[in-house]
């Protein structure tokens, strides 16, 4: 018997050179460093570009709605209404808004914002460059907001500054909140038709910003209790020239009389009366006499004891609480029988 046995011969040179793979040769940390890096340089550059190509068919693409959508610009302002009313609008088409401010303000107002926008519906900085210019005139508060619509009206709104006083500084009045904050407006002296403060010890701020020294502060909340004291509307000014030595705040009648009335309302002072007492002071002589200053030109209110009035000698004398005779008593609003000069004329108050 024979047995066979299958063997496998082995590979022949050639085959082994075929077949047979060399070992792979590993890169270095500093090669595969180089190639990681390369990659993702490309791939910033291929982002970069392709948002700059976005941008630039935007770019393009809002340029030419820009250009479809281009229109006049226009504005319109939520007015302050007056006094009692909820808004300045009217229900009367073209009719003028019920607003204290005055056409020529209104007018310049938005000729102010116009002068900044283009037809450019998209143009935002052309809107902040309008509402920077708006702001600067001192009229509206850091609620301003400017807003265009497609159509390209621009609508203002925001809080106003409203004018309480003026303040006399070189030879000018110029308009003032009750809290001192400066407004674009100046009138001749007591043109305004607004009462107002003299001797100022500090030069005007910048528009909507506060008058700085406290002077004009006092002498302004002075002015807002005086607000609803019978007779007032015979108070023309408060002088704060002496309030940064003295404290001492005086007021000035229609007819030039002075009024010493003391130091600031808010602040306790020492040796005088107290505020209620001093208006009630003033209300008994209107209410008296006819006029808050009792026709005379300068009288006292400060001291605790009563009013004394200053005759042409500038002699103090205390004003009599006598009560007057009813046939006698002058009517609010007439002319007080005056004294003869250099001598007292008694006259009830207290």
């Amino acid at each position: 018997m024979s047995i066979h046995t299958d063997q496998t011969s082995p590979p022949l040179p050639e085959q082994t050179s075929r077949h047979t793979r060399a070992p792979r040769r590993r890169m270095s940390p500093r090669t595969r460093a180089a190639i990681s890096s390369f990659a993702g340089w490309t791939s910033s550059f291929l982002c970069i570009a392709a948002l700059a190509a976005i941008a630039a068919g935007f770019g393009q693409l809002q340029a030419s709605a820009a250009h479809l959508n281009a229109t006049a610009p226009a504005v319109k302002f939520s007015w302050p209404p007056l006094a009692g009313f909820a808004t300045s609008q009217t229900q009367v088409p073209g009719a003028e808004p019920a607003t204290w401010i005055n056409s020529d303000i209104r007018a310049d107002l938005e000729r102010t914002v116009l002068g900044k926008l283009t037809p450019d519906p998209f143009d935002r900085d052309a809107l902040a460059a309008a509402h920077a210019a708006l702001a600067a005139t001192g009229w509206l508060k850091d609620d301003l907001r400017l807003a265009r619509d497609a159509s390209g009206l621009v609508r203002v709104s925001g809080t106003w500054r409203v004018p309480a006083a003026a303040v006399r500084f070189e030879n000018q009045d110029l308009l003032v909140t009750g809290t001192g904050e400066l407004l674009p407006v100046k009138y001749r002296p007591d043109a305004s038709g607004y009462k107002v403060i003299v001797g100022a010890s500090q030069r005007p701020p910048e528009l909507g910003k506060l008058w700085i020294g406290g002077d004009v502060q006092a002498g302004l909340q002075l002015l807002a209790a005086l607000a609803n004291t019978p007779g007032s509307q015979q108070i023309a000014a408060v002088d704060v020239s002496e309030f940064g030595a003295a404290r001492n705040l005086v007021l000035v009648t229609d007819l030039g009389n002075r009024i010493l009335w003391g130091g600031p309302i808010d602040l306790f002072n020492p040796g005088q009366a107290t505020p209620n007492a001093k208006l009630q002071r003033l209300a008994s002589l209107f209410r008296e006499q006819g006029r808050v200053d009792a026709g005379r030109a300068m009288i006292d209110i400060r001291l605790i004891d009563g009013v004394y009035i200053h005759d042409t000698a500038n002699a103090m004398s205390r004003i009599g609480m006598l009560t007057p005779d009813p046939k006698n008593a002058a009517k609010p609003g007439a002319k007080p029988e005056k004294a003869p000069a250099g001598k007292t004329k008694k006259t009830a108050s207290r």
